[in-house]
């Protein structure tokens, strides 16, 4: 495209995407974010020609086809546009696969590498720990280390805790292990690794709860509470009630957070994040109580605001939103109009003290203003303002 004279004005569709994953994830309640991948898979991400010499892709496989050699990180930029939009309150964490995993998926076509463990430890040393370090000092939190494959093992590898140990000294953020499947054959293993959390799949295994429970570790655990690949939505109750399993036979203090089994590149958009917005409101319910359901009031008496009332319409024409506030001899004190129902709400928030308008006051116009924005999308029945006593 740029050979062809196409400039600034092309955009990265897949910015796009990491924004919408990043928006969706906090909307839901997650507190720790991540840019989502959207780019690629767990494999090709990291062992892709442009950021790592000496790989070659044939459809779906990739071979090496000469010793490493890496040329820049394939993550920090989504990482960078994920860190500038998010509220410092809000943690950001970014999945690298660990180098065990990279070396089982790629097959060896020359003779550079003796066999799976040199071939690991070089990925670790010019790949896995040079992304964490540029990860960590572009705006990372924290680092999630994947490894779907070490539960299927027949014998895990004696060598992965030393690749382990290599990425922990390297990090200077905190390192999780997100290992998929049934891992209560393995969970001492796991225990053994220089990692702060170990996220864990209790959905679908939840016998690993007794394994966890009766075996010392040092690391907190990330449990896995809801299928990440499957369209049902887990109501908020079954999740609730693995969480509260968890917690009494684990320890509280022992959890560290709540999260999906694995991935959730497999299903929609929308379905996602109502498994996750399901699972914060679950967490929540466990850990801090059931919401309560509010006492309503009518206004009385010298409740209502002393000066006037507001009125809302929409001008489908110019698609603005007109607020004007009358007095109760219904003359127009102050209008106005704009597309955006946030400044509105910006501009009635800062006269508030002199128009005399209450907080609850405040609190339905900006319910309100929020209907009348919605009722300029296509198709849209017209606004009409509710009214209230």
């Amino acid at each position: 495209m740029s050979a062809s004279g196409v400039g600034d004005e092309v955009l990265d569709p897949y910015d796009w995407a990491t924004q919408e994953a990043v928006s969706d994830f906090a909307a839901a309640g997650v507190e720790v974010v991540s840019t989502g991948q959207t780019r690629g898979d767990l494999y090709s991400l990291f062992l892709d020609p442009r950021f790592v010499k000496g790989i070659e892709w044939q459809g779906a496989e990739a071979y090496v086809t000469g010793r490493l050699e890496r040329v820049a990180s394939s993550r920090l930029g989504d990482l960078k546009l994920a860190r500038s939009m998010l509220p410092r309150h809000l943690s950001l964490k970014e999945p690298v696969t660990d180098a065990y995993t990279l070396a089982r998926f790629a097959k060896v076509m020359t003779g550079s590498y003796r066999d799976t463990r040199d071939l690991a430890t070089d990925i670790n040393q010019k790949v896995v720990i040079p992304e964490i370090e540029d990860l960590q000092k572009g705006g990372a939190d924290a680092v999630q280390l994947d490894s779907p494959n070490l539960a299927a093992e027949s014998s895990v590898p004696s060598y992965i805790p030393d690749l382990y140990e290599e990425a922990a000294k390297a990090a200077k953020v905190p390192l999780a292990l997100h290992a998929c499947g049934d891992t209560a054959r393995i969970f001492r293993f796991l225990a053994g690794l220089k990692v702060r959390t170990l996220e864990l799949d209790f959905y679908h295994h939840p016998r690993l709860l007794d394994e966890v429970a009766r075996t010392g570790f040092d690391q907190e655990i990330g449990l896995g509470v809801l299928d990440g690949q499957v369209l049902r939505v887990e109501p908020v109750s079954e999740i609730s009630a693995l969480i509260e399993k968890a917690r009494k036979k684990i320890g509280e203090d022992r959890l560290g957070y709540v999260h999906p089994h694995c991935g959730q590149r497999s299903i929609d958009r929308d379905t996602a994040f109502r498994k996750n917005a399901n699972m914060t409101m679950a967490r929540d319910d466990v850990f801090f109580g059931e919401a309560e359901e509010p006492d309503g009031a009518r206004l009385r008496g010298k409740q209502a605001d002393a000066k006037g009332y507001f009125l809302l319409t929409v001008n489908r024409e110019s698609r603005e939103l007109v607020a004007t506030f009358y007095t109760y001899r219904h003359r127009a004190l102050r209008r106005y109009r704009s597309r955006s129902a946030e400044r509105l709400m910006q501009a009635l928030d800062s006269e508030a003290d002199s128009l005399g308008i209450s907080r609850r006051h405040l609190a339905y116009l900006a319910l309100e203003l929020g209907r009348a924005e919605g009722s300029l999308e296509e198709r849209s029945p017209p606004y009409r303002q509710r009214v209230t006593q």
